[in-house]
């Protein structure tokens, strides 16, 4: 008898593990728990699965989800996998009343109100009408600053932290400035950048050159050319201090003693023209 009986469970532990081996059970999903529950499911797997894959849903199968339940899918939600709702968290009722923060927990901390429809749809949890929405700050956003990630100001922005974050320029843009040719450290231009740059592009200035116009021969010409050194306070304006090689190498300039006012003789526009 007792060899009997321990050829019989030898034999069962056999034929569980040759089943094991063509339909493994169900297994815990680190992720989302466990699999969907099937407690009230028709017994036929075949409805569903295919013979030799239990994770693997038969080709044409269809669930209408409104019939069948009473609750529509829309918009991100009709792609969602059933165990993202359907798991160990309990009945779906239970956490549906509670809205989108039921099944999506609050990254803001409760610090933007509990109607995530303000900013999320139901076709990307990415936040829409923020551009807008910035219009009631402080700081509007348009120009560059409209197609900036949150993230690129507000740091803290993952856990709903907002406020606090400055709106003058130089305190957001200290890279762009330490690294700006010329060298904006050196001439003192820490603050105040909106005198010479937009919001449409750092790389666009608007910087006017009211104490020496450019115009003619100067338009156009390379900041460096004229400020070498990148430093640009007590920079002379008289024409001979920058065209004093020219002065000097022109045929009888010296000699003849003109002026050093180039202008007496010589037009902006081209230095090879003379009056």
């Amino acid at each position: 008898m007792t060899r009997t009986l321990a050829a019989g469970a030898l034999l069962l532990l056999v034929a569980c593990s040759a089943i094991q081996a063509i339909a493994p059970r169900e297994r815990w999903n680190r992720k989302w728990g466990p699999m969907v529950p099937h407690a009230t499911f028709p017994g036929d797997c075949e409805l569903c699965h295919i013979p030799e894959r239990w994770d693997v849903i038969k080709e044409g199968f269809t669930f209408d989800h409104e019939a069948e339940t009473g609750t529509p899918l829309v918009g991100a939600h009709v792609f969602a996998a059933c165990i993202r709702c359907h798991n160990d968290r309990g009945p779906v009722a239970a956490y549906i009343e509670r809205g989108c923060g039921g099944c999506h927990g609050d990254p803001h901390r409760g610090s933007l109100g509990l109607e995530c429809e303000s900013c999320h749809n139901l076709d990307s949890w990415e936040a829409v009408g923020m551009v807008a929405d910035h219009s009631r700050t402080r700081f509007p956003l348009f120009g560059t600053h409209a197609i900036t990630a949150c993230e690129s100001c507000h740091e803290r922005a993952s856990v709903g932290e907002f406020r606090g974050v400055p709106t003058q320029c130089a305190l957001c843009h200290q890279d762009e400035a330490a690294a700006a040719s010329p060298n904006h450290i050196a001439n003192g231009w820490v603050v105040n950048c909106h005198q010479c740059h937009t919001p449409l592009s750092w790389d666009a200035p608007l910087f006017q050159h009211e104490q020496f116009p450019l115009a003619g021969g100067h338009a156009g010409l390379q900041c460096g050319q004229c400020h070498p050194s990148e430093l640009f306070a007590n920079t002379p304006n008289d024409c001979y201090s920058c065209h004093s090689v020219d002065y000097l190498t022109a045929a009888d300039h010296v000699a003849l003693g003109y002026s050093t006012d180039c202008s007496t003789c010589h037009p902006i526009t081209v230095w090879a023209d003379a009056n």
